[in-house]
């Protein structure tokens, strides 16, 4: 008869694998993250289509780009490009996170398991010299998404501040036929501190992309403005409950 396994729910490591989990509990630390924002006018009926029922968009329909470096954090550096929808949720302003891509596979599994953010890896290009430009590619060499921007003047110190994000957390049923395990709309809050702020001149552009990275959903109509930033960040894990089912 063989050896009975001793591993029990009390011994389990914080992510899979239990004897080697991937990612660590957070919270979660960046030092030095760099971001340029690019903020338009996108299509109204297309982006309602990607937000769920409980949210509404804001009049008119705004969008964000973000291309981010990440040099030093609790889950490696990597790089991370973001495509969010303002909303409002349950009588308040938030970011919906449409389309995440990252560069490494700790922040891609530790922000779709716990944070609910739809990652996937993709490359990703950060230049911060002079121009700040970011591109994003989906598999490499099918350009996705690409920004640039050029800072005017001095930076302005910005106040701490935290960055509320929805997100759709799905976990598929590993049942036949069977609905999501998990279908839930999850609040996310990330702190900004030692926030420094440029203004600039810039563009950004979204490719017709794929059917399976379908950026174009959210075209830009009118950019609004963009802008540099560099900070520090943090995200720790919720102290109450901050989901509800979809």
């Amino acid at each position: 008869m063989g050896l009975r396994g001793m591993l029990t729910k009390d011994h389990l490591g914080f992510s899979m694998p239990s004897s080697g989990p991937l990612y660590p509990k957070p919270p979660y630390r960046y030092r030095g993250a760099s971001m340029i924002v690019f903020e338009y006018v996108t299509d109204g009926p297309s982006a309602a289509g990607l937000l769920p029922a409980q949210a509404e968009l804001t009049d008119p329909p705004v969008a964000g780009l973000v291309f981010a470096d990440y040099p030093e954090s609790t889950l490696g550096p990597y790089r991370e490009v973001v495509l969010y929808l303002h909303a409002t949720y349950q009588g308040k302003p938030i970011q919906y996170a449409a389309y995440l891509y990252v560069t490494t596979d700790v922040a891609m599994a530790a922000g779709r398991e716990m944070g609910g953010f739809p990652k996937k890896i993709a490359a990703i290009s950060f230049d911060d010299a002079g121009t700040i430009a970011g591109t994003l590619q989906r598999p490499e060499g099918l350009p996705l998404a690409s920004g640039s921007l050029r800072p005017v003047g001095e930076p302005v110190q910005a106040p701490d501040s935290t960055l509320d994000y929805l997100t759709l957390r799905i976990i598929p049923s590993p049942t036949r036929d069977a609905p999501p395990s998990v279908s839930e709309l999850l609040e996310t809050g990330w702190s900004m501190s030692n926030t420094q702020v440029w203004q600039g001149d810039g563009s950004c552009t979204i490719e017709p992309g794929s059917e399976n990275d379908p950026l174009h959903l959210l075209p830009v109509v009118k950019l609004l403005g963009c802008k540099l930033v560099r900070c520090d960040l943090e995200v720790s894990a919720n102290e109450t409950s901050r989901s509800q089912p979809l």
